[in-house]
C-alpha cells in the first residue's frame, strides 16, 4: 500500500488569479462586493452614454445653427434644473430609498434626452434641458450614499477612486466613439446628412445608459435612510465646518476649466489639432492621479492628502500662468487638473465617513448644490476677469484660493486625522 502524504503543510501553489487579488488587495485595500460590481456597472453604462451624449449635443445644436447664445442658455437651463432638484430628490431618496430613486434617473434622464434629439423648438429645448438637468440630478445626489452603503471604511476611497477613474476613462471613449462614429454612419450609408448620423448616435447614447437599468434593479441597497438613533437634520455639525472649504476649493476647480482650450488656442497659439492632443493626455493624467489617490490617503490621512493635492495644485496654477514655453504649460497644465481629481475620492470619502448614513443624501444633496453654484459663479467672474487681467494674474488668484482652501481643511477638519491617528495608535498598543 502506497503512503498517504500529509499535504496539510504543504504550500498551495500561487496562481495568476491568486496573485492579481493579493495585489489589487495591496493596492486598493479591502475587496469589494459583488453588490459594489454590480453598481460599478450601472456608472459605466451612465458614465459612457451621457459622455458620448454631452460631447455631441452642443455640435448638433451648433449644425442646426444655434448660436452661442442659445447653447449657453439650454445649458443653464440644464444646470439650473440640476440645482433646482437636489433637495427634492434627497427628501425622495428618504421616502423611497435610492435604488428606487436611481432606477428613475436611469428611466427618464435618457427618455427626455431622446425627446431633446427630437423636438428641435427652442422653448422646449430649454424645457426639456430644465427637466432633465432634474432628472440627472438624482445621480450625484444618490451617487456618494450608494458608495458608502456598499463599502466600508477600509476601502471607500479605493471605491470612489475606482469609479472615478472609469468615469474619466469611459469619458475618453466617449469621445473617440463620438468623433468618429458620425463618419462611420455616413460613410455606410452614403448619406452626407451630418445632422441625421449625429442625432442617431445621441439616440444611441440614450440606450447606452438605460442598458444600466438592469443592474440597477439587480442593486441591493437596502432601505430608505432612516434611523431612530439620530434625528434629522438638514445641516450636520460636520457639514458646517466642511461646506466653507468646499465652497473655495470649487471655486478653484471651476474657475479655469471652461476656458482652458481658449488659453491654448488663443494665448499660447496651439493649433486645434493640439489642443484636442493635451486634453486627451489630460484626461490619461487624471486617470492615473485617481488610481494613485488610495495610496496617498492611506499613507498621509484623509484631510493631509486633500490639503497636499489642493497646495500642489496652486503650485501648478501659478506655474501655468507664468509661463509662455509650450511644453511647460502643458505639464504644468497636466498636473493642475490631474490634482483636482485627486483630491476627489479623498473629499466625497470624508464626507461619507463622517456622516450617519440617513445624513448621507442630504449632504450629497447641499455638496451638489455648492459645487454647481460655486463653478457657475467661478466661471462668470473668472471670465470676466481673464479679459481684464489677463491669464498670469487671474491663474495667481485661483492658487491664491487652492491655498485657502487648503488651510481651511486643516483649521476647520484637521482634528479628524489626528483623532484617526490616535486611535490606530490605540488599537496597536492598547
Amino acid at each position: 500500500m502506497m503512503p498517504i502524504l500529509d499535504t496539510s503543510e504543504q504550500p498551495r501553489p500561487r496562481t495568476v488569479s491568486t496573485q492579481l487579488t493579493e495585489g489589487m488587495s495591496r493596492w486598493f485595500g479591502k475587496p469589494f462586493s459583488t453588490n459594489f460590481w454590480i453598481f460599478f456597472t450601472a456608472a459605466f453604462f451612465f458614465d459612457f452614454g451621457f459622455g458620448l451624449y454631452f460631447f455631441l449635443f452642443n455640435l448638433f445644436l451648433a449644425n442646426l445653427h444655434y448660436k452661442e447664445n442659445i447653447l449657453g442658455l439650454v445649458t443653464g437651463a440644464l444646470t439650473l434644473g440640476s440645482v433646482a432638484g437636489a433637495i427634492p430628490i434627497n427628501m425622495l431618496v428618504k421616502r423611497i430609498g435610492p435604488q428606487k430613486v436611481l432606477l428613475i434617473c436611469f428611466v427618464a434622464t435618457p427618455l427626455l434626452c431622446v425627446l431633446r434629439a427630437l423636438i428641435l423648438w427652442m422653448p422646449a429645448q430649454i424645457g426639456l434641458a430644465f427637466l432633465a438637468g432634474v432628472a440627472i440630478g438624482c445621480w450625484p445626489v444618490c451617487f456618494s450614499p450608494a458608495v458608502a452603503r456598499l463599502t466600508t471604511e477600509e476601502n471607500r476611497v479605493s471605491a470612489f477612486s475606482i469609479v472615478f477613474a472609469t468615469g474619466i476613462g469611459s469619458g475618453t471613449l466617449a469621445g473617440l466613439v463620438g468623433g468618429y462614429l458620425p463618419q462611420l454612419l455616413s460613410t455606410a450609408s452614403g448619406s452626407s446628412h451630418l445632422i441625421d448620423h449625429l442625432r442617431a448616435v445621441l439616440l444611441l447614447a440614450c440606450g447606452i445608459v438605460m442598458l444600466g437599468i438592469y443592474p440597477v434593479a439587480k442593486l441591493q441597497l437596502g432601505p430608505p435612510e432612516r434611523s431612530e438613533k439620530h434625528p434629522f437634520r438638514l445641516v450636520n455639525p460636520f457639514l458646517i465646518r466642511f461646506l466653507p472649504a468646499f465652497t473655495i476649493w470649487s471655486v478653484v476647480t471651476g474657475a479655469f476649466t471652461p476656458f482652458a482650450a481658449v488659453y491654448f488656442q488663443q494665448r499660447l497659439r496651439f493649433p486645434l489639432t493640439q489642443v484636442g492632443l493635451i486634453f486627451s493626455a489630460a484626461q490619461l493624467a487624471q486617470f492615473a492621479a485617481v488610481l494613485l489617490a488610495p495610496l496617498l490617503y492611506r499613507r498621509i490621512g484623509t484631510i493631509t492628502g486633500i490639503m497636499c493635492t489642493q497646495v500642489a495644485s496652486g503650485i501648478a496654477a501659478m506655474a501655468l500662468g507664468g509661463t509662455r514655453i509650450g511644453y511647460l504649460a502643458i505639464l504644468f497644465y497636466l498636473a493642475f487638473t490631474s490634482l483636482q481629481f485627486m483630491s476627489g475620492p479623498g473629499i466625497y470619502t470624508l464626507v461619507m465617513n463622517q456622516l450617519p448614513d440617513e445624513e448621507r443624501s442630504t449632504a450629497s444633496a447641499l455638496q451638489n448644490i455648492v459645487g454647481a453654484l460655486s463653478h457657475a459663479a467661478a466661471a462668470v467672474i473668472a471670465g470676466a476677469m481673464f479679459v481684464r487681467y489677463g491669464y498670469p494674474k487671474v491663474l495667481a488668484g485661483v492658487a491664491a484660493f487652492a491655498v485657502a482652501a487648503a488651510f481651511l481643511f486643516f483649521i476647520l477638519l484637521g482634528s479628524i486625522d489626528r483623532r484617526a491617528a490616535d486611535t490606530a495608535l490605540e488599537a496597536e498598543f492598547g
